[in-house]
């Protein structure tokens, strides 16, 4: 059997991202004639098919699949490996694509991302954002080096073993109220309270379900009149005056896109606060630069 080179697995990860010899050659700035011959021998010394294919172009087979996965990871160290030859104890370089579940991202991260490339300038910092499903699958595909989530536990879901969190911070929920509501004079606010007034769910996942497991945890049935996977929309509802709501991260401006303001008040009932971690593949040696942000993450969210 013959060696597998970085080469042929740098091959192999261009032609699987644009599904074709002809578009990876491009990519490459190689013939086609040498990518195809790469693809070949890396399919001979694996002893396996790993592309199909067919008159568009090429697509993975499941075996293909998983060596994507590996040779994203391999590479990815050799790149660790280059950069921490280089690197001083003051210094990282290289590249980081971060995660984040979308409505956490525009209020942590922009804080993050400036502290951090503040202290690491070297380091070509780059972040994604999706719904917990989308982020996960890009970790497990190694698309990306670590995710900002909430923490499954409230629904007592387990995270998959094949990742990893640390929690940076834990998020408290709130209840939000039209500016006139009749509640607005009370510094909390109960479920038993609110749950006969429309509810504006904020649903996208896993939020549905945590905010729904406090009116189970009370044997109450909330009244749900919308449900949106957007934050803004929720808060646009409710000062409106449509509903009331429940969130868990919190701005600076109680106001929506219209100019319309609306109330934040405490949520009585002791229901706990949703953590907040970074996620990364289990068993996998995080690089500085991935150590390096999740300890920033800390610092920048005190």
């Amino acid at each position: 059997m013959s060696s597998v080179t970085l080469r042929q697995l740098e091959y192999l990860i261009a032609a699987a991202e644009t599904g074709s010899v002809t578009a990876a050659a491009t990519k490459l700035y190689l013939s086609q004639s040498a990518v195809s011959t790469a693809l070949t021998d890396l399919e001979m010394s694996l002893g396996a098919q790993i592309f199909v294919r067919h008159a568009r172009g090429m697509s993975l087979t499941s075996v293909g699949q998983q060596v994507l996965v590996d040779a994203r990871r391999l590479l990815a160290g050799v790149e660790d490996l280059r950069n921490s030859a280089r690197e001083t104890s003051e210094s990282l370089s290289g590249r980081l694509v971060v995660g984040c579940y979308s409505t956490l991202a525009p209020i942590l991260l922009p804080r993050i991302i400036a502290d951090f490339t503040e202290a690491h300038p070297g380091v070509d910092l780059s972040f994604i954002e999706g719904s917990h499903a989308e982020l996960e699958e890009k970790l497990r595909s190694g698309a990306l080096d670590l995710a900002i989530l909430y923490d499954y536990g409230f629904t007592g879901r387990q995270q998959g073993r094949d990742l990893t969190s640390t929690v940076i911070i834990s998020t408290p929920p709130y209840v939000i109220l039209p500016e006139h509501h009749r509640l607005t004079q009370r510094p909390s606010v109960s479920l038993a309270q609110l749950v006969e007034e429309p509810l504006i769910l904020f649903d996208l996942p896993p939020g549905g379900d945590y905010f729904l497991s406090f009116f189970q945890a009370e044997n109450l049935s909330p009244n749900i009149r919308f449900r949106t996977t957007s934050f803004e929309m929720v808060r646009a509802l409710v000062a409106r005056g449509m509903g009331y709501s429940i969130l868990s991260q919190r701005t600076n401006i109680n106001m929506s896109y219209e100019g319309l303001g609306f109330v934040i008040r405490e949520l009585d009932g002791g229901h706990g606060g949703l953590n907040v971690g970074t996620v990364h593949l289990s068993g996998v040696r995080l690089t500085r630069r991935a150590t390096a942000f999740i300890d920033q993450c800390r610092r920048s969210l005190l």
